[in-house]
């Protein structure tokens, strides 16, 4: 891709390992509330993922405000297997808490970040918080890469909506034609970025997700090989 100076990235499933972090958590959290007794391990993790993409889907596609995510996560996790909810909000607070503290990243993000670093200017959009985006970076090790961090909170939109990106684009002194997005989801990264004007890459792992992206990496390490 020629002319580009700004690499804007997705955070969670793009860069930063949000299954491998979630899974971590609801582990201790399936030990720590003795949950065993109601369900076992997989099938708790494996309904929570379910449970929650719906939510992230409906927050991502403005439905539903984030306080819905916190309120009805757990609550509905627990119901499904006729646990007390109970507890539902300790449950829910700890998780946020323990999984934006968790360092794993996806395959080849620092070498990718170390080869950009110094030849784009990189900075981070995401539809997540303030409160847990900022902590994923410092456990991870990786927030010394960008220069600024756009949350849904801080602009005041969410992708794909094409605000997300207006204020992206003016907190950091860019032009359309010199920026890039990359992100996982082909609806939110890559169709709003797309939308809005900027060059896209997907990044798909699975390879079987269809977008209209400039182009789709299936490791990120192919970045190198781009930008």
């Amino acid at each position: 891709m020629k002319n580009i100076q700004h690499v804007f990235f997705d955070l969670d499933h793009t860069l930063w390992d949000y299954d491998r972090n979630a899974q971590e958590t609801l582990t201790e959290i399936h030990s720590d509330f003795e949950l065993e007794k109601f369900v076992n391990l997989e099938k708790f993790i494996q309904t929570f993922y379910s449970i929650n993409d719906e939510l992230w889907h409906k927050y991502n596609s403005g439905l539903i405000e984030r306080e819905e995510i916190k309120q009805s996560r757990f609550s509905s996790l627990f119901q499904s297997f006729g646990i007390d909810d109970k507890d539902h909000l300790k449950v829910s607070d700890y998780f946020i808490e323990s999984c934006s503290t968790k360092p794993h990243l996806m395959p080849d993000a620092l070498n990718t970040l170390n080869y950009l670093q110094g030849r784009y200017q990189l900075h981070i959009i995401t539809n997540g918080f303030n409160d847990t985006q900022p902590k994923k970076l410092k456990s991870s090790g990786i927030a010394k890469y960008f220069r600024a961090v756009v949350t849904s909170d801080g602009s005041k939109a969410r992708k794909p909506s094409p605000e997300i990106f207006d204020y992206a684009l003016k907190l950091t002194n860019a032009k359309k034609e010199e920026s890039v997005m990359i992100g996982d989801n082909p609806r939110t990264d890559i169709h709003g970025a797309r939308d809005f004007g900027l060059k896209t890459i997907l990044f798909d792992p699975s390879g079987k997700k269809r977008s209209m992206a400039d182009c789709t990496v299936q490791s990120l390490n192919e970045l190198i090989g781009i930008l």
